[in-house]
């Protein structure tokens, strides 16, 4: 059943109500916390992921799907015991320790490694969540039978799975036999330091922790088993928040004739549209390789548009990836337009990036692991040209949207955006390398 985008908007706007009457939540939640909501007929349920001020039990919130924080519960005590052996460790810290003392220490980092995933193993036997016929199932049950179906090796939820807005509110409607309409988080406060969230806006569920649970929750075993695949939310959620919406949403402005922007004998460069996919992915849907019928050499987002590049040979395609992955004689200019004016301004923006492996294909910007990230910019009014200088995964997205970037997220970019708009206005307009043939430069506008 579809709900009117306004609805959404309304039970949102209840349940910010409801958070700022909290006054000793102001703290806490003001850094940062997911929320939830669930329609149904007659009613609405309210979540938050975790918990606030240590409690799980607010009045007027689903409860835990298992209260797991009892002060002599099982999972206490044994935290407990886990954290004197943190402190063992500790005091080793900048000594360099050999011999018997190294022998102990590898012994109780043994010994804690081994208590950690035996409690956690044992809390995910402790969740126990309900599918709409009333069955019910251990969150370890579900994510192996759900890797088992979907051929992964990630067996064992990973920390935190269950204590997340949707399969609190789902598993509270399946247990009190209540339909859900509608199903929405929203990001509450401030921004995490390494990610991008937007005080206020819509966000699909977390993959690595949430996919599974909500596979199983809304009763699809025998369905879709893909159920949220790159970003794919329930259907009962807000379209249009996530890198891709429900499946119906991947009309774009896709053409089924690409404009052809340059050819050679062992080149082909086409105008890529927003809406389509630069090479195949798992769900077959329509991509730029295979209109083509040659190996794309780089790729660009799908809400992405502007030059792409193919190689009409196995020996182009290796050389020409090799150009990219080094960016060795090659050049790359974007023009974004953004979501407010920032007069006019030039500089070189360098954060390290990585990939977000909780909420796939989102990245995060990391200092201490990531990897290194450098783009040039120039700005005059809401239009940056944009020159990259490394090809990281969302990289311009990130560098426009993050903090410690612009802090200016590129109009329409549904994972990183604060606005809505028809698509994310982000075009690649300019590709200039070295040919691997001819040893010419070529340089492609568009």
């Amino acid at each position: 059943m579809a709900v009117e985008r306004e609805l959404l908007e309304e039970a949102k706007r209840t349940v910010i109500a409801d958070i700022e009457a909290h006054e000793e939540w102001r703290e806490e939640v003001g850094r940062g916390k997911m929320f939830g909501f669930l329609l149904y007929d007659g009613g609405m349920l309210k979540a938050y992921s975790g918990q606030i001020l240590g409690r799980s039990d607010w009045q007027g919130y689903v409860p835990a799907i298992f209260d797991y924080l009892q002060p002599d519960g099982y999972f206490k005590t044994h935290e407990a015991e886990i954290t004197l052996l943190n402190k063992e460790v500790e005091k080793y810290r900048g000594i360099n320790v050999k011999g018997d003392e190294r022998r102990r220490l590898d012994a109780i980092r043994a010994e804690r490694k081994e208590r950690s995933q035996a409690l956690q193993r044992w809390l995910f036997t402790q969740f126990k969540i309900m599918n709409p016929t009333g069955s019910s199932a251990t969150v370890l049950e579900v994510f192996g039978e759900y890797a088992r179906r979907n051929s992964l090796r990630q067996t064992v939820p990973p920390s935190g799975t269950g204590e997340c807005c949707a399969p609190k509110l789902l598993n509270y409607a399946n247990s009190h036999g209540l339909k859900p309409l509608a199903l929405a988080e929203f990001w509450y406060g401030d921004s995490p330091k390494g990610e991008v969230r937007h005080h206020g806006r819509f966000y699909e569920p977390c993959q690595a922790r949430c996919q599974p649970i909500i596979w199983w929750m809304r009763g699809d075993e025998n369905g879709c088993e893909a159920g949220m695949e790159n970003g794919c939310a329930p259907d009962f959620s807000p379209q249009g928040e996530g890198e891709q919406a429900p499946c119906n949403w991947h009309a774009g402005t896709r053409s089924d004739t690409l404009e052809l922007l340059y050819e050679d004998d062992w080149l082909i460069a086409v105008n890529k549209p927003c809406g389509l996919l630069s090479v195949p992915g798992k769900r077959q849907l329509p991509n730029a390789q295979d209109m083509i019928g040659c190996k794309v050499t780089h790729r660009l987002d799908m809400d992405t548009s502007g030059i792409l590049l193919a190689a009409k040979t196995d020996e182009v395609f290796v050389a020409m990836q090799r150009l990219f992955a080094r960016h060795e004689g090659v050049k790359k200019e974007y023009v974004a337009i953004l979501e407010r004016d920032m007069g006019e301004q030039s500089g070189t923006i360098s954060l390290p990036l990585s990939a977000d492996f909780l909420n796939r294909p989102r990245q995060c910007v990391d200092h201490e692991h990531g990897k290194e990230a450098v783009t040039e910019y120039e700005i005059k009014g809401r239009t940056a040209l944009l020159r990259p200088l490394t090809g990281r995964t969302h990289q311009l997205r990130m560098h426009c949207a993050h903090s410690e970037g612009l802090n200016c997220p590129i109009l329409g970019d549904k994972l990183y955006g604060s606005m809505d708009a028809p698509r994310m206005y982000l075009h690649a307009s300019r590709l200039e390398f070295t040919h691997p043939v001819t040893g010419k430069k070529v340089v492609i506008n568009s």
